[in-house]
């Protein structure tokens, strides 16, 4: 029986992240729910158990700290000897029209969704590297990565920052074994952005935008981070997989 991988999911206790992280369990993973929401985050462990991850455990961690995200890796490390796949999933979207957000927001957009995940890189990447068996590592960006409303001009500047931290972790990390890749889900219906695809003429429209005909699913997601961690995705670095059922080819009318 194949050793069971060691996954840290950001922001892992619902949406995306809980996505991503079911996926994993299905494979048996021993998976970390790194998240400021603990107790969801105990929630989620526990459900991840039950669908057949080897092991499962919930960690606080608000990753603008590096003290917290430091000691995030190290109980990681303490508990199952040793990281495989690093998820920078955790994220936040105000949705604040740009001439009305304040400075403060702006930063914690910055902070959360860029900064965090050079924090967890860095600090996973160097428990990686001296292992000497490789790495995977993971970021959930986004198509705003590219494109923008003013509604989201603080989360697209984060999410196309991202979009090059990665790759340029990918330069410096592929020497090691370490592949560094991103995943620009489309629109997913998850907590964050029910609110707005529950509405009738919003779902509507999705069906019209998005050739699949569906909004995508946090398990969507999952399935193509299961892959770019696999043993199969090995030799794939640097690169962004849009995962929007289609959504980038279509040409607005």
């Amino acid at each position: 029986m194949a050793t069971p991988q060691t996954v840290i999911v950001t922001g892992g206790a619902q949406g995306i992240g809980l996505g991503i992280a079911r996926c994993f369990a299905c494979r048996n993973a021993n998976l970390i729910i790194a998240d400021r929401a603990v107790e969801k985050a105990r929630e989620a462990a526990d459900q991840l158990r039950a669908a057949g991850a080897t092991d499962a455990a919930a960690l606080a961690c608000d990753i603008t700290d590096r003290g917290q995200v430091d000691a995030m890796v190290e109980q990681t490390m303490k508990k199952f000897g040793g990281i495989d796949v690093l998820v920078n999933n955790a994220g936040i979207c105000p949705f604040i029209e740009i001439m009305e957000l304040s400075p403060e927001v702006w930063q914690k957009t910055i902070d959360v969704n860029l900064t965090g995940a050079f924090h967890c890189t860095q600090a996973v990447a160097r428990r990686m590297i001296p292992r000497g068996r490789g790495g995977r590592i993971i970021f959930i960006t986004s198509g705003a990565d590219t494109l923008t409303s003013p509604k989201q001009v603080d989360y697209a500047a984060a999410k196309s920052g991202l979009r090059m931290a990665m790759v340029g972790f990918s330069t410096a990390l592929g020497k090691y074994g370490i592949t560094c890749n991103a995943i620009a889900p489309g629109m997913i219906l998850t907590p964050m952005t029910a609110f707005h695809w529950e509405i009738p003429e919003n779902a509507a429209l999705l069906k019209q935008r998005v050739p699949m005909g569906r909004i995508g699913t946090p398990e969507d997601i999952g399935n193509a981070a299961v892959f770019l961690a696999s043993a199969e995705a090995s030799y794939i670095n640097g690169i962004t997989l849009r995962v929007d059922g289609g959504l980038w080819g279509i040409t607005p009318i």
